[in-house]
């Protein structure tokens, strides 16, 4: 490497340094030289590596001693590790590029029937007509009709007759113009879309769904730490510790997954994978919290219970924001 050449002021803040080898006010090198190729590279890796160095480090340590990471960071041993929200984000968007690149990888799977499709297209006025009459008669039959039921007759409407128009749509149904209705129309034309083409808007909305995944199980996050603060409301532990645990264990569980989608692809392995994660995870919570065996045990069955029950309506309730924001 060729031998520095120092200035008397530092070159990024302009600091007077006089012969120091760095700013004391932003830390920068204290060198004038021009970067050549090599050195750039050399920097950048370095760089990468120094920061891969805590990555690995807190991967291994989550890995092969179970709520070690999490028990650490809560007590302030932090310099060794990654950070738990840039551990989890690293691991998640791993995850989702192996998801991306997997052309085939349906989040929501559709089973397309193609002969309702072509049932669609060929239906004479009469049934056009009749259809279209089954929707003005669900709006009738209730006095007041809710959001819901409108939503559900104009997409009634809009499936037999999809080249409608709103002004057309809220003659015929007896519907006055408004923010709500025009919103419920919004969504009733995105429903017929997927009625008569099934195949392209599935894989547009799951597209829709993969890029906003992040986010999704990054918010989820607050949820399982809300879980496990009620669980261990007796415990001298704050909402945030909880946190610390749910992303440190959510991070490995998407890095094995990346790993998964990347080398094997294999149900019987993705299986003993979830199994493996299993046995983890109940170890990690009788280090973190500290508790018997037997109290971690009951613990874990209700964290596991309340979770995927929770995961669902998550889930289903950001299936739902998609749609509507497509």
């Amino acid at each position: 490497m060729l031998k520095r050449q120092k200035g008397s002021e530092c070159l990024n803040c302009g600091q007077e340094i006089g012969d120091a080898n760095y700013c004391s006010n932003c830390g920068q090198v204290n060198d004038t030289r021009r970067l050549t190729f090599i050195e750039l590279i050399g920097e950048s890796l370095s760089n990468f590596f120094a920061v891969d160095g805590r990555v690995f480090r807190t991967l291994r340590d989550v890995l092969i001693k179970p709520g070690k990471v999490a028990t650490d960071f809560r007590l302030g041993k932090r310099m060794r590790y990654m950070n738990p929200v840039r551990f989890y984000f690293l691991a998640s968007i791993l995850l989702i590029t192996s998801i991306q690149l997997n052309r085939d990888a349906n989040l929501v799977n559709s089973n397309i029937d193609q002969e309702s499709i072509s049932r669609l297209k060929t239906l004479s006025d009469e049934e056009r007509e009749s259809a279209i009459q089954k929707a003005e008669d669900k709006l009738n039959d209730f006095e007041d009709p809710s959001l819901a039921i409108r939503f559900s007759a104009m997409s009634d409407y809009l499936l037999v007759k999809p080249e409608g128009s709103k002004e057309e749509l809220y003659q015929r149904l007896n519907l006055e113009p408004g923010f709500w209705n025009d919103f419920a129309f919004e969504q009733a034309q995105k429903t017929a879309k997927f009625g008569h083409n099934q195949k392209d808007n599935f894989e547009s909305f799951n597209r829709e769904l993969i890029s906003k995944l992040a986010w999704i199980l990054f918010l989820f996050i607050p949820v399982l730490g809300l879980v496990l603060k009620l669980l261990y409301f007796r415990r001298d532990f704050y909402y945030p510790e909880h946190l610390f645990f749910t992303l440190y264990q959510q991070g490995l569980f998407f890095f094995v997954s990346f790993l998964y989608n990347l080398v094997i692809d294999n149900q019987t392995v993705f299986i003993l994978i979830i199994l493996l994660y299993g046995v983890h995870l109940f170890i990690a919570m009788h280090r973190f919290y500290g508790q018997t065996w037997g109290k971690t045990f009951f613990k874990y069955l209700l964290v596991n219970i309340f979770g995927l029950l929770s995961f669902v309506a998550f889930f289903m309730l950001s299936l739902v924001l998609v749609f509507i924001l497509m």
